[in-house]
């Protein structure tokens, strides 16, 4: 039941298109700026619910659309979004921002780290069921729009653009978390890739529209990015050689929400 009102409250933000008000107040000055990158056929309007909380914890937000449809090659629209990155730290004068991307997003968003600078102005990268190793329902997007729509070939698991996104190595500096919805169905959980720490890879109750809506998704999204600021000053070697001596294991996490049991899968001696 969770998972369809979050659907129809999906549905409610994409409906309000691109052209979206935001508060711009930075009450933290501290904290990075927060860019957020909606998924396949969305608007800026499905990261509204994440824009409020972001803002709500004094951060200021970015939310950046990639055309109205989003049918470009993926590859063009990390180009975009790599411009944007840098046309953010030059304005408002900051070193780097913290970037999240949904669903599709992630993949334009990972693609702008790897492989087009983007790592210069991005320290945290938090994907969010981001179809990393494909997603079998892009063959409906190849039906329908594949005549004209580049991504939706891009996005069918062992795709070219799949299988270099994630042969490429994660550049020095840049954290990476994944976090999945249990009932996803449009991006089932692919598993951690490399560069992604087994405490960065989170799975809760819910579908994939609960990502942008619920609660409990955003606090782990936060939690990430958060801890990223307080542990700044520890390497990444340090980082990665204490990861690779830990197993895999489950949890149970605070959950805001009534009535969700949300689990984390993390690192375990």
């Amino acid at each position: 039941m969770d998972t369809v009102v979050h659907g129809f409250d999906y549905g409610k933000h994409l409906a309000q298109g691109n052209k979206v008000r935001v508060d711009m107040a930075w009450t933290r000055p501290d904290a990075r700026p927060v860019v957020l990158v909606h998924g396949f056929m969305g608007t800026r309007g499905t990261m509204l619910p994440m824009t409020r909380r972001f803002q709500q914890d004094g951060r200021v937000v970015f939310s950046y659309a990639y055309g109205t449809f989003n049918f470009a090659s993926l590859r063009r629209s990390a180009e975009d979004l790599a411009a944007q990155l840098r046309r953010i730290c030059e304005e408002l004068d900051v070193p780097s921002v913290d970037l999240v991307g949904y669903s599709m997003g992630g993949l334009i968003s990972l693609h702008a780290v790897k492989f087009l600078q983007g790592h210069r102005y991005v320290d945290n990268l938090v994907m969010m069921g981001s179809p990393l190793r494909g997603t079998w329902v892009g063959l409906a997007g190849i039906a329908t729009v594949g005549a004209v729509s580049p991504s939706v070939w891009q996005v069918l698991p062992g795709s070219a653009f799949l299988e270099d996104l994630l042969a490429a190595p994660v550049p020095e500096g840049v954290r990476l978390c994944q976090i999945h919805g249990t009932s996803d169905a449009l991006c089932p959980p692919p598993g951690p890739i490399e560069g992604v720490a087994p405490r960065n890879y989170v799975m809760l109750p819910g579908g994939h529209s609960s990502l942008v809506v619920a609660e409990p998704f955003y606090v782990a999204c936060r939690d990430f990015l958060e801890a990223g600021n307080a542990t700044a000053s520890e390497t990444r070697d340090e980082v990665d050689a204490h990861d690779d001596e830990l197993e895999f294991s489950f949890e149970p996490v605070a959950a805001p929400a009534p009535g969700l049991d949300p689990v984390r899968l993390v690192a375990g001696e």
